[in-house]
């Protein structure tokens, strides 16, 4: 079935899509997550929907849900539908179906006589949560239009609405930015105790736990990065590191394709220490790298373009003279014999 042609009634009426908003169902759980990071062009329509299953539980009074009722009995014989036979194996099926819609159309007047301003102050404060797993990567468009694309084991947090004096998100691992200009609503990226600060421009960040430093690299515009007692400007081909143990901001010039290329699924190492490796292939692949081989300290230079992670690995350990192994999800690197 092509869900890209669902409104917001079609989810509300979906089987799967309310044993998912009601967490009955694992399958459909999981299914319908993944299928809203997928299309985030339809998140407002999700929202909407999981907004009417929920207001199916309110109840109304009796007299007023006979009234509604008879709406939409008069709207069903307004339209003239003929009714084609329906066999006994779904006949029940129909009829929760048709109990469903008329629920649901009960809940939508409901929801107009509660007020639409009212709903819609609720939900512009609403925030949503947009998560990557290892091995994959995202692409979500916000309400003022930016778009963001989210690298493997990264959780980006955004409102719903944007506020009206600024646009705020925060980021959990790496994304790229492409931040519409308007020059009345900043917009903030918060990075644990880091800040970048922007007007409209494009930018990397790199925010992983494992690195213990975030990076901000600047490919177009202009951003300021601030923690609370310092802040550095940058220009294009500039980057910020932070480390949060010193509290210091230092900045340098990067490659742009050792920075962004994840992008296009292109890894770029350049004198990259085991960590630096490692973290690239998980985050890209999803495979755990360990190396049990004596050198610890070893660095790598190299460029790959869309290749498979064996290919990675394979050419990796011709250079450091490795064997490897795989297990399952993890690949372990030992000193040629």
């Amino acid at each position: 079935m092509d869900y890209l042609y669902y409104k917001t009634e079609d989810f509300a009426a979906d089987e799967t899509f309310i044993a998912y908003h009601l967490k009955t169902d694992p399958r459909a759980i999981t299914f319908w997550e993944n299928w809203g990071r997928m299309h985030p062009e339809k998140l407002d329509e999700i929202a909407a929907a999981e907004r009417l299953i929920d207001l199916l539980a309110v109840r109304l009074p009796q007299h007023e849900f006979e009234q509604e009722k008879e709406k939409v009995r008069m709207h069903i014989d307004a339209s003239k539908v003929v009714p084609m036979p329906v066999s006994r194996r779904i006949s029940n099926l129909a009829i929760a179906a048709c109990l469903t819609l008329l629920l649901g159309v009960s809940a939508v007047f409901f929801l107009t006589r509660k007020g639409k301003n009212e709903i819609a102050a609720e939900s512009k404060f609403q925030w949503l949560q947009l998560t990557t797993p290892n091995g994959k990567k995202s692409r979500i468009q916000l309400s003022d239009g930016s778009v963001i694309v989210l690298n493997g084991g990264s959780t980006l947090h955004y409102p719903k609405i944007f506020s009206a004096k600024k646009r705020e998100v925060r980021l959990e691992g790496e994304a790229y930015f492409s931040v519409s200009h308007n020059p009345e609503k900043p917009f903030i990226v918060h990075t644990g105790a880091l800040d970048t600060e922007v007007l409209g421009t494009e930018f990397n960040i790199s925010t992983y736990k494992s690195s213990e430093k975030v990076s901000v690299a600047l490919v177009k515009g202009k951003v300021k990065v601030s923690d609370a007692g310092n802040q550095a400007i940058l220009t294009p081909g500039r980057k910020a590191e932070y480390n949060p143990v010193s509290k210091k901001i230092f900045q340098a010039s990067f490659d742009i394709d050792t920075e962004t290329g994840w992008r296009q699924d292109k890894l770029v190492f350049k004198n990259a220490d085991f960590a630096t490796v490692a973290r690239a292939i998980e985050k890209m692949y999803g495979f755990r790298l360990v190396n049990q081989s004596p050198d610890k300290a070893w660095r790598y230079t190299g460029t790959f373009n869309q290749q498979t992670v064996v290919s990675v690995v394979e050419n990796i350990c011709f250079s450091k003279h490795l064997t490897y192994r795989i297990s399952k999800q993890t690949i372990y690197l030992s000193a040629e014999k």
